[in-house]
């Protein structure tokens, strides 16, 4: 299913012609930063939806901690919230950038935490190539994503909700270019169109039926080569806490999904999908430290970093009126 993505720079849309050439999905930016709303949002939403198109919205970050993330999800919040009832796709964080340093996992966790406690909504990560690769991937358990990749197919990742292909793309009703999504094997509706399709004997019903209960598993390595075969050449590889789909294991060898195609792993470095958050825990972001200021309380800390009073007293077995200690160093989180 394909899609385009929208701002105010796109200038005047007929989401109608949009949808008679084929077009279904539109992503439309909502916010900015901690003020800046998208003039053209709440008009883009509501026409977009009116013409019969799938809508959702997304927020470009500009977060420097933690704490300015938690502010930037509650205003995306506050913009959005009166505009639920037409969106069909996730609220989204358009996160390419890094304005965090090493706090950039840290600062879209706290992102995500935020929303999660304001919206009940579906929510998405929208990253890009090596960026996302080199930064972020396996680190956004349960939210999926939308990835922009400009090349014949997204190259890096198996699993995504919306792939962004090209941002030079033309779309009848849009006379500026504008980026083309399309939906991937995460989308809610892509098993049930390959089931309609596969449909017309009980034979093939079966087969489609066996296809989609494959097993996830969760890869604990740092790194895990992709092979041909077993043993074979070395294809590429997976990092620890990426989600595969496993079709078989013979020999210590498991055969996943790939794309369309079969490769095949090490399956000792492979776990079930119970494990799942003991293998994100490992990949979780190391343990943060502060140096005590003067006028410094734990209660103002766990506030800055997003911890709660209880974690800074056991993390530093603090006593019972929470002492600490100017210049010394205390993990916060």
């Amino acid at each position: 299913m394909k899609g385009f993505d929208i701002y105010h720079g796109s200038g005047n849309v007929d989401f109608k012609k949009a949808y008679a050439a084929g077009y279904r999905i539109a992503m439309v930016k909502a916010t900015e930063g901690k003020t800046f709303k998208d003039p053209k949002f709440a008009t883009n939403v509501k026409d977009a939806k009116a013409a019969g198109l799938k809508v959702g919205a997304y927020h470009f970050a500009r977060f420097t901690s933690p704490e300015v993330a938690r502010q930037e999800a509650q205003f995306f919040y506050k913009v959005v919230k009166g505009y639920l009832k037409y969106m069909d796709e996730p609220l989204v964080l358009d996160l390419e950038t890094n304005h965090a340093g090493s706090q950039l996992v840290a600062s879209m966790q706290a992102f995500f935490a935020e929303l999660k406690k304001l919206t009940g909504h579906k929510l998405m990560l929208y990253s890009m190539g090596v960026f996302y690769l080199n930064n972020l991937k396996g680190h956004h358990p349960g939210i999926p994503l939308w990835y922009a990749r400009y090349a014949s197919k997204p190259i890096g990742v198996s699993r995504y909700y919306l792939w962004q292909k090209s941002q030079t793309g033309k779309v009848p009703g849009i006379s500026a270019y504008v980026d083309i999504n399309e939906t991937g094997p995460d989308y809610p509706s892509t098993v049930q169109a390959e089931v309609k399709k596969a449909a017309p004997t009980a034979k093939v019903a079966t087969t489609v039926k066996r296809a989609v209960k494959t097993t996830p598993y969760y890869v604990t390595a740092s790194k895990l080569n992709i092979r041909k075969s077993p043993g074979g050449a070395i294809l590429g590889q997976l990092s620890h806490g990426d989600r595969v789909q496993v079709l078989g294991i013979s020999a210590g060898w498991a055969k996943i999904k790939s794309n369309d195609k079969a490769v095949y792993v090490s399956a000792k470095y492979l776990k079930k999908s119970q494990s799942a958050t003991n293998a994100v825990k490992k990949a979780a972001p190391k343990p943060v430290y502060h140096t005590v200021k003067a006028g410094d309380t734990v209660g103002a800390l766990a506030k800055k970093y997003g911890s709660s009073i209880k974690q800074i007293k056991t993390w530093n077995k603090l006593d019972s009126k929470y002492t600490i200690y100017v210049g010394k160093k205390i993990r916060v989180k």
